[in-house]
């Protein structure tokens, strides 16, 4: 590890930083850019919905695995090989993606998904690794800082890059910030070797099981994942329906407008909360964002549906951008808080796992109601539903945080947040 008392994050970090962020900011410029051509090419809402699901399947079957392999190999050539991978995926798909090629941009979609997936808890197991002990928190704010800036400035470049020049220009594009971050997360001169795990895990899928037993066994994430359930079930694909919307006709500037919306207030709130002394409750964050979900949503359709002006475009961005956050903090915080410092990394990998599995299940639906109701009449019921159906279980897991939580080391990285400010679709 970097030397524990230095005051600086150190040179070696910046690097990885640099490239993690243009390599985010490549993915945010993809990620909108794909799911709008395919909508704009087919005309169809759901087939510009399966771009986005393609990122929860994915989750769904490669996360918990994810995890183990973090824990089990070097964590920098795991993330070195998935952005090497990522290139080749990528420039494959930007030699093939045209409108006579449809069908070959779902597999590509899953492949960079894949990757994504394995490179993420591989890059938050090495950061502890590459800054000093006392400088975790600072580091980690940096990386919610940098992956909130992609948000801000990716689908701005992408929508624009998409209407005055092509799809493969995106693809060129994000192509090459995989090859860019590769080289930055090359190990410098003078790196000291990762410290062996303090734990010695059984192996295979007794991990996983390990994962889940660990879950079960404690209410407050136990009743915070059954009110996820239905939460992302009837609103989790609100971000994707108000972007397909906007993105309906195809020289629209408002799908851009609506992410620099969504990385604006993501990035202020983020800040606002880095300033907090005193941590809140996780289960209160949580209860409380569901509690608001209905007036977000209703609010958040009106805008969308009175986008005469881009002020209004903004505003919906940050009304479901902030919200989204505030929705996924909560739980993160509590995977981390209350899970045994040698299950903490299967714990979230089970809690990704379960999020994406029900809003793999709402992108679906939604695809579904798509056909014959509005996306924003989908968007303002979704809400209000979610919050009538959630709100029992999030309740009672505020009841059940009562038990003190487990050691966690300062610092400990929290995924990113819902909707825009995700994972994005590599």
């Amino acid at each position: 590890m970097s030397e524990a008392t230095g005051q600086r994050l150190g040179r070696e970090f910046g690097l990885i930083l640099a490239g993690r962020s243009l390599s985010g900011l490549g993915g945010y410029v993809q990620y909108l850019a794909i799911p709008l051509w395919i909508r704009q090419s087919t005309g169809s809402t759901s087939a510009g919905l399966m771009a986005f699901a393609a990122l929860f399947l994915t989750q769904i079957v490669f996360t918990p695995v994810a995890g183990v392999i973090a824990d089990r190999f070097d964590p920098r050539r795991v993330v070195i090989a998935a952005d090497l991978g990522g290139f080749l995926v990528a420039g494959s798909l930007a030699t093939t993606v045209g409108s006579d090629h449809l069908g070959w941009v779902y597999p590509h979609l899953i492949a960079q998904n894949v990757l994504s997936a394995l490179a993420l808890p591989a890059f938050m197991s090495l950061l502890p690794d590459v800054v000093p002990a006392n400088r975790l928190l600072a580091a980690n704010s940096l990386v919610t800082a940098s992956g909130n800036g992609a948000v801000l400035l990716g689908p701005l470049l992408g929508t624009a890059l998409l209407a005055h020049s092509s799809i493969a220009t995106v693809v060129w594009l994000n192509a090459a910030t995989f090859l860019v971050a590769a080289v930055c997360m090359a190990p410098r001169r003078g790196s000291s070797p990762r410290p062996p795990r303090s734990t010695a895990a059984a192996g295979g899928w007794s991990d996983v099981r390990e994962g889940i037993g660990a879950v079960r066994t404690d209410p407050v994430l136990r009743w915070t994942m059954a009110a996820e359930a239905p939460w992302y079930l009837f609103f989790g694909a609100a971000t994707e329906l108000v972007l397909l919307h906007f993105g309906a006709a195809p020289a629209t500037g408002a799908p851009g407008l609506f992410g620099l919306g969504a990385g604006a207030g993501c990035l202020v709130v983020t800040l606002a909360l880095a300033r907090v002394r005193r941590d809140p409750a996780p289960a209160v964050l949580f209860r409380a964002a569901v509690l608001v979900t209905a007036p977000v949503a209703l609010a958040a359709a009106w805008s969308a549906g009175s986008a005469n002006a881009g002020a209004f475009v903004v505003v919906t961005g940050v009304l479901l951008g902030v919200h989204g956050y505030l929705t996924t903090v909560g739980p993160s915080m509590q995977c981390q808080q209350r899970a045994e410092p040698g299950y903490r990394g299967r714990v979230t990998a089970v809690r990704r796992t379960w999020k994406a599995l029900w809003q793999f299940a709402g992108v679906a639906a939604a695809g579904l109601a798509a056909h014959w109701i509005p996306p924003l009449t989908v968007v303002a019921a979704g809400g209000v539903l979610a919050t009538a159906t959630a709100a029992p279980w999030a309740w009672r897991a505020l009841r059940a945080d009562t038990r003190p939580p487990a050691p966690a080391e300062a610092g400990t990285p929290v995924e990113p947040a819902a909707g825009p400010v995700r994972e994005p679709a590599r």
